[in-house]
């Protein structure tokens, strides 16, 4: 084997190590800052440990499947790593550029979208979508808001009734408030939210409609309420920074989802 050829070898392999190492210790701390056990929390570990395996597996695979065998399967897995790898800056650079909107004038709805309850208290998540709701409805007296969420295992009540509440508590009116509490996932969060909607007086599909939900999100946000024909305009609240790697990669997939599967 070529000189430079073992050098790179031996490069790929302390990548490897590295990133292997970084996925599992950063699903170990998540889970420590109690951030859930979800695919976004995990899902940095599992690659991790796929990574170390290959290494530390690679030489038992050279020596069993030397390079003129299965040339085939070694292309299509090449393709398939640079497709994916390609799909994957793409989406995230989608996530990133696609956060925040200019905001008209005049907006007569917001939505916040639900994020989870520990019980019947907000999250940390829903809590910084929901308090920064608040600001804009305390800043807009005539504004309305959909606070839209159903309820999730380990939750006591939906998730729309946990942020009315809050709402409540500071001092924005009850009548200002539309609950949708059926939603399950964000293509329900817009479907349901829709029908209320359509619902109100004077509501036209065509007026902007404010949509508060993590940056990390919005992409996709904005992407199923146009298909349930809501005019959206992008309203970011901040991921904490220990949860962001987790979350902009689960996003990745979950986007991947939605664009063949959310109709």
């Amino acid at each position: 084997m070529a000189t430079a050829e073992v050098l790179a070898n031996k490069r790929a392999s302390i990548v490897l190590v590295i990133l292997g190492w970084a996925g599992i210790l950063d699903t170990i701390f998540v889970l420590g800052f109690n951030g859930g056990i979800n695919l976004g929390t995990l899902l940095p570990g599992i690659l991790g440990a796929v990574m170390l395996l290959w290494k530390f597996k690679g030489n038992y695979l050279r020596q069993h499947f030397p390079k003129d065998h299965f040339i085939w399967l070694r292309r299509f897995l090449r393709l398939g790593t640079l497709a994916l790898l390609t799909s994957f800056l793409l989406i995230e650079s989608l996530l990133l550029y696609n956060t925040q909107d200019p905001v008209p004038e005049q907006v007569d709805y917001l939505i916040i979208l639900g994020a989870g309850l520990n019980g019947d208290k907000l999250s940390w998540t829903l809590w910084e979508r929901v308090d920064k709701g608040l600001k804009i409805l305390q800043d807009h007296k005539d504004m309305k808001v959909v606070v839209s969420g159903g309820k999730g295992p380990g939750e006591w009540i939906t998730e729309a009734e946990a942020m009315q509440r809050y709402l409540v508590e500071q001092g924005i009116a009850k009548e200002r408030i539309i609950k949708e509490e059926r939603a399950t996932s964000t293509m329900e969060n817009f479907r349901y939210t829709r029908e209320l909607l359509g619902q109100q007086p004077g509501y036209e599909p065509t007026e902007p409609v404010l949509v508060i939900t993590n940056d990390f999100h919005m992409f996709r946000s904005k992407i199923l309420a146009k298909r349930n024909g809501i005019n959206p305009v992008g309203v970011p609240s901040a991921t904490p920074w220990y949860l962001r790697p987790n979350a902009y990669l689960r996003e990745y997939f979950a986007v991947v989802k939605s664009l063949i599967f959310d109709r």
